[in-house]
Parts: C-alpha cells; sequence; structure tokens
C-alpha cells in the first residue's frame, strides 16, 4: 500500500452505496390506455349488472303466498348500483393518485372491474336468499 493512497481522500463522505437502488420508470401512455380501458369495461359492466340484477328480482314471482323479504330485494335493487358507482369513483381517485406520483394505475381499473363483479355476485345471492318462501 502507498502512503498517499488514503480512503479519506478516496471517499471524504464514507463508503460508497454498494447496493443498488432501481430507478421506476414513470407509467406511460400504455398504463394510461390500459387503465381508461378498464375504467370504461367497468361502466358498461355496472349496467348489465344492474339489469341482471333486475332480472333476477322475477324470482319474486314464486312468492305468490308471501313469505319473501321485499325489503333486502328492494335494498338490493336501489343499493347495487350504488356501490358500485361510489366503488368506481374511489378506484378512479386512488388511480387518479397513482397516476401523478408516476406509478402504474392499471390495478386500480382491474379492481373497478373486479368490485363491480363482486358486487353483482352479493345483489344476487342476497336476492336469492332473500325470493325464498317460508
Amino acid at each position: 500500500m502507498r502512503q498517499d493512497d488514503d480512503d479519506d481522500e478516496l471517499f471524504p463522505l464514507g463508503r460508497p452505496d454498494r447496493h443498488t437502488h432501481p430507478v421506476r420508470a414513470p407509467a406511460g401512455w400504455k398504463d394510461l390506455a390500459v387503465t381508461l380501458t378498464l375504467f370504461g369495461l367497468s361502466l358498461p359492466m355496472l349496467v348489465v349488472g344492474w339489469f341482471g340484477v333486475l332480472i333476477s328480482m322475477f324470482a319474486y314471482d314464486a312468492c305468490g303466498g308471501g313469505g319473501c323479504d321485499y325489503t333486502a330485494g328492494s335494498v338490493v335493487y336501489v343499493g347495487f348500483p350504488i356501490a358500485a358507482v361510489v366503488s368506481t369513483v374511489l378506484w378512479a381517485w386512488v388511480a387518479g393518485l397513482r397516476r401523478r406520483r408516476r406509478r402504474g394505475a392499471w390495478s386500480c381499473g382491474a379492481g373497478a372491474v373486479l368490485t363491480v363483479l363482486a358486487l353483482f355476485a352479493l345483489a344476487v345471492t342476497v336476492v336469492h336468499f332473500a325470493a325464498q318462501p317460508g
């Protein structure tokens, strides 16, 4: 080792960081296109799902003698579109936050689609059990 080879001169602020930190590329136009497509898909799914809930309400026709829970059916009939719109708006808000932070937001669009599907499944299940006579 040479006398003039001093570590303090080579690294005056300390040892260099040996860890590599990946640089994340900002979300580009492809992410925006996929996000908008998924949100665009969630809106027709909401309408089709609400129509499916309306069709499932025909199960109440079998309750001529009574015994069905009409209150649950009406709550689902009104509550499904409200819950689906609120969840889609919340997912869009989160997607906007992620885009402002230069992160990918396609997962928020997928979350909106899956939330509408889950709400539809829940609504049809509630109507099915509420329309059982007796």
